[in-house]
C-alpha cells in the first residue's frame, strides 16, 4: 500500500498541568526500571525512540464503553489469521475462536488479555493525525492500444532488495543473488561477486530495514525513480494498461485498486513493492500546473466512462454532473495555493477559500486524559478544504529532485545478474495469473517501453500485483484482508501491526466524535509518526469521498497482550549508562526490524 501525505488542520488546546502531569509520568517510567504497578489493570509504562507508552485504564478512554465488540469480531478472526503464528499472540487467538459472539463476552475477553496504553510522541504530546484511504476503480485495459499506454507494472527483475546490516558501514561487499535478494556471501562462492556499495543517500524501509536496489556494473545502487522508470520502461510483468496516469499515480498513492477493463471483466490489484525513494507528492506551492497534478492524483477530477457487456458505466460519479462543480473547486484550490491563483489555471472566476474557525477549548472532564477538540471546521467543501489543506502543509516535488545515483536512465535490456542469469524474480511470477498482452505469466513485457510525458515528478514508484476479487477488503501489510472502517495503516515502528487501536478523532465534515476500536493491518510511505493512522473506507466512489474527507486530530490507544507489554516494557527503559532506546515497541523480523 501507498497511502497519502496529509496533515491535521487543527492543533488541540492541551491543558498545561494535564500535559505537564503526563509528561512527568512517561519521563520518570522511560528513565527508571518498572515498578510492580499498584493496579493489576495497568501494564507497565515504556519508551522507544518513536513514541511513549502511558499505561491507563480501559474505563478512561473516552468511548470505550459505548463501542459494540460485537461489531468487531470479525476483524479480530481475520487479524488472529496473521497473528496466531505469533507465540504471545496463539493463545489469545485460541481462546478468541471458543468466545461466544456477543458483546460482553468479547469485551471482558480484551479487559483479560490485553493492558490498555495511551499513545503520545517522543516531546510526550497526546495528539497525532488521522488520514483516509481507500480501494479505488480505474479503467484499463489488458492490450496496450489506444489512449491505453500507461503500464501497470508488477515487480521489476532487476530489482533487488539488501539488508541494511549486510552493507551498513562497508565501502565494498560479497554478495549474491537469492530470491530477489542481495545475500552475504564468501568470495568464491558460486554465484557471488564484489560489489562497490553506492547508496549515497539512499534509506533502507521502516519497516523491514531493507534497501531497494539495483546492479550497475560492478556497484550496488538505489532502484530507479520514476522519471527513470517513464523514460525506458522496466523489464517487469505489466499487468494492465491505462489511460490516465494520474488515476494509476493516485492507486498507487492508496496502495491497491481495481481496473475495469475495457473489453469487460474486471481485475484487482494489490500493493507488491516499492522502488525505495521518498513519496514526495506533487505539490509545488505557487505552481498552478503542479497543483493541478496534485489534484488530480487526489481523484478529485472523475474517471472517464469505460466500455462493458451490454453498454457503458461510469468507473466514478456521473462526470456531467459534477464537471462544472469540480472546475470550481479546482479554482478555488488554485486560488487558495497560489496568492490569487494564475489567469493560465482556469478562465473562471476564482473562489475565495473557505477558512476554518479556530478550535474552541472544551471543558476538561476528570479523566486520565484530555479530549480532542471536536468544533467542526464551516466550510463549502470538505473534501475541498481537506485538499487545500494538504497542499499547503505536504512535502514538496519537483523537476528539481535527483536521486541520489549517477546520471543515466534506464537501459532497454536487463541488467545482467551476478550470476549471469537475467534479473532475479522475485516472487513465483505464477501469482499473477497472467499479464497484459496475453503473454505468458512472468515474461517481460515492459522493457524497454516509454511512456509519454507525465509531469509526475515524485520519484517514489509501486509495482502492483494480481489477486482474486472478491467482497473483502484488499490484502494489507499484515498479510489479511483490510475491513472496512475497522482497519488502519500505521508506522509498525510506533504502532505494532496486528494490534488492536483505540481512536478518538471527528467525523469527516465535523459530524461528531469518531471513537472504534480498529487494527493496525497496514503500512504506507507516507505514514509516519507516533500518533499516526490512516483509516481505510472500503471501495468506490463514496468511500473515496470519505477518505478525502479524512484529514483530522486524533488521539490513539494501542492495545497490547499482557505478555507482549512485559518483554515490550522490559527493555524499552533507559536507565543510567544504557544504550539507545530501541526503534520498535515491538521488534518482529517480518513486522518491524530493529536496527
Amino acid at each position: 500500500m501507498q497511502p497519502h501525505p496529509t496533515t491535521t488542520f487543527a492543533a488541540r488546546i492541551r491543558t498545561p498541568l494535564l500535559a505537564l502531569a503526563i509528561a512527568a509520568c512517561s519521563v520518570a517510567a522511560a528513565q527508571s526500571a518498572p515498578e510492580a504497578p499498584t493496579n493489576p489493570d495497568l501494564g507497565p509504562a515504556f519508551a522507544t525512540r518513536n513514541a511513549a507508552y502511558v499505561p491507563v485504564l480501559f474505563d478512561e478512554i473516552p468511548g470505550w464503553q459505548d463501542e459494540s465488540f460485537e461489531e468487531t469480531h470479525a476483524s479480530f478472526a481475520s487479524n488472529c489469521k496473521a497473528m496466531k503464528r505469533r507465540a504471545a499472540w496463539a493463545p489469545i487467538c485460541s481462546k478468541f475462536a471458543r468466545l461466544p459472539r456477543n458483546d460482553q463476552a468479547l469485551r471482558q475477553f480484551i479487559h483479560d488479555e490485553f493492558y490498555a496504553y495511551q499513545m503520545l510522541t517522543p516531546t510526550r504530546a497526546a495528539t497525532g493525525k488521522l488520514t483516509g484511504y481507500f480501494e479505488p476503480l480505474i479503467a484499463g485495459s489488458l492490450q496496450r492500444q489506444g489512449a491505453y499506454r500507461y503500464p501497470v507494472y508488477g515487480i521489476p527483475r532487476d530489482m533487488y532488495l539488501v539488508d541494511s546490516r549486510t552493507v551498513a558501514g562497508l565501502a565494498t561487499r560479497w554478495l549474491k543473488p537469492a530470491q530477489g535478494r542481495l545475500v552475504g556471501a564468501d568470495a568464491g562462492e558460486a554465484g557471488a561477486r564484489q560489489y562497490r556499495i553506492d547508496l549515497g543517500g539512499a534509506a533502507p524501509g521502516t519497516r523491514d530495514k531493507r534497501y531497494r536496489v539495483r546492479i550497475a556494473g560492478d556497484a550496488i545502487r538505489p532502484y530507479y525513480t520514476r522519471k527513470d522508470i517513464d523514460a525506458t520502461g522496466l523489464d517487469a510483468p505489466v499487468l494492465a494498461w491505462v489511460a490516465d496516469p494520474f488515476k494509476l499515480y493516485s492507486m498507487q498513492i492508496q496502495g491497491s485498486g481495481k481496473i475495469q477493463l475495457k473489453d469487460g471483466g474486471l481485475i484487482r490489484l494489490a500493493y507488491a513493492e516499492q522502488n525505495g525513494h521518498p513519496f514526495l507528492p506533487n505539490a509545488t506551492r505557487g505552481d498552478a500546473d503542479t497543483m493541478l497534478l496534485a489534484i488530480k492524483a487526489r481523484a478529485l477530477m472523475e474517471p472517464e466512462d469505460v466500455a462493458v457487456p451490454g453498454g457503458t458505466r461510469s468507473v466514478g460519479a456521473t462526470r456531467g454532473a459534477r464537471k462544472d462543480a469540480a472546475d470550481d473547486e479546482v479554482a478555488r484550490i488554485v486560488a487558495a495555493l497560489s496568492g490569487g491563483g494564475s489567469a493560465s489555471a482556469t478562465s473562471r472566476p476564482q473562489a475565495k477559500p473557505a477558512t476554518a474557525k479556530r478550535p474552541t477549548k472544551r471543558p476538561q472532564r476528570p479523566a486520565a486524559v484530555a479530549t480532542v477538540d471536536q468544533a467542526p471546521m464551516k466550510v463549502e467543501s470538505a473534501d475541498v478544504e481537506a485538499m487545500i489543506q494538504l497542499l499547503m502543509q505536504a512535502p514538496v516535488a519537483d523537476e528539481s529532485y535527483s536521486a541520489p545515483v549517477e546520471d543515466t536512465v534506464v537501459a532497454t535490456t536487463p541488467t545482467p545478474s551476478p550470476s549471469g542469469s537475467s534479473g532475479g524474480a522475485r516472487m513465483d511470477m505464477s501469482e499473477y495469473e497472467g499479464v497484459a498482452g496475453g503473454k505468458p505469466a512472468g515474461q517481460a513485457v515492459g522493457a524497454g517501453t516509454a511512456v509519454p510525458a507525465t509531469g509526475i515528478f515524485d520519484p517514489s514508484y509501486v509495482f502492483f500485483r494480481r489477486i482474486g476479487d472478491g467482497p473483502e477488503g484488499p490484502i494489507g501489510a499484515l498479510g489479511v484482508p483490510l475491513s472496512a472502517g475497522r482497519s488502519m495503516a500505521v508506522d509498525p515502528r510506533a504502532t505494532p501491526l496486528g494490534a488492536p487501536v483505540f481512536i478518538d478523532g471527528v467525523q469527516p465534515g465535523g459530524k461528531g466524535p469518531m471513537r472504534r476500536l480498529v487494527f493496525a493491518q497496514d503500512t504506507g510511505g507516507a505514514i509516519r509518526g507516533s500518533i499516526r493512522g490512516d483509516f481505510f473506507w472500503g471501495f468506490g466512489d463514496k468511500a473515496g469521498r470519505m477518505a478525502l474527507q479524512t484529514n483530522q486530530p486524533v488521539r490513539m490507544w494501542l492495545l497490547l497482550p499482557k505478555a507482549v507489554a512485559g518483554s515490550a516494557a522490559a527493555s524499552g527503559i533507559k536507565t543510567r549508562g544504557s544504550a539507545e532506546l530501541r526503534d520498535c515497541a515491538v521488534p518482529d523480523e517480518e513486522f518491524c526490524v530493529e536496527e
